[in-house]
């Protein structure tokens, strides 16, 4: 990959700093319904993945893998944090299913390219940087066998360019439902649903994509 700009790297450290306090984790645990209940849109998109081999892209603590691990046939956990992926290994021990992986904020070193099913992300690139989100869907594009699908939870605030996310609503990350389908297109995906998501009363501020590798 082209190397990073300086900015674009600090503002990526600062982000990942943002989310080691525990008690974050400890209170997601408690906000699952939107993602699982029936009847969601979450929900609806990810029951059209083929969990045979996914990838959770930023699993955090593993509150949603604990949500599919009866389902899958193989899981592998990707997060920024050490500590994250270190709480997951205590949470769920040496199950044969699981694999781990500490990434550096922008792609999926070590996983093999055109091998897996699916990957899916939950309220996490809502604060990515554009650029990070750009390179992850490159690397989705890479890592996904033909068919293979990519469910995206992602920012749709338009306001605030070239600022700091915490100025933002929701602390949102600049960013856009159609801009990601536009490179999501370009990169070699059909876009298969999407729809805009209103969070805490902030109307259409978020996106969701479900996209299929051509």
């Amino acid at each position: 990959m082209n190397p990073m700009p300086d900015k674009a790297r600090e503002m990526r450290q600062s982000i990942a700093q943002d989310w080691i306090v525990p008690p974050y984790y400890d209170q997601a645990e408690a906000w699952l319904g939107p993602f699982w209940d029936e009847g969601t849109p979450f929900r609806r998109l990810f029951d059209q993945l083929d969990l045979s081999r996914v990838i959770e892209l930023a699993c955090g603590r593993g509150r949603h893998a604990a949500q599919i691990l009866d389902r899958v046939g193989e899981l592998t956990l990707v997060d920024v944090l050490d500590s994250n992926i270190a709480a997951c290994r205590a949470r769920f021990g040496d199950d044969p299913r699981l694999r781990y992986l500490l990434n550096n904020g922008h792609d999926l070193p070590g996983l093999e390219s055109r091998a897996y099913s699916a990957l899916f992300s939950y309220d996490a690139m809502v604060h990515f940087e554009l650029l990070d989100v750009l390179d992850y869907l490159r690397e989705t594009a890479r890592v996904l066998r033909p068919g293979g699908r990519a469910l995206l939870h992602v920012s749709n605030n338009m306001e605030n360019p070239g600022g700091h996310y915490h100025q933002n609503r929701l602390w949102r990350n600049f960013g856009s439902l159609d801009v990601v389908r536009h490179l999501a297109d370009r990169l070699g995906f059909q876009v298969l649903d999407h729809t805009t998501l209103s969070w805490e009363g902030q109307e259409a501020i978020d996106g969701l994509v479900l996209l299929e590798r051509r």
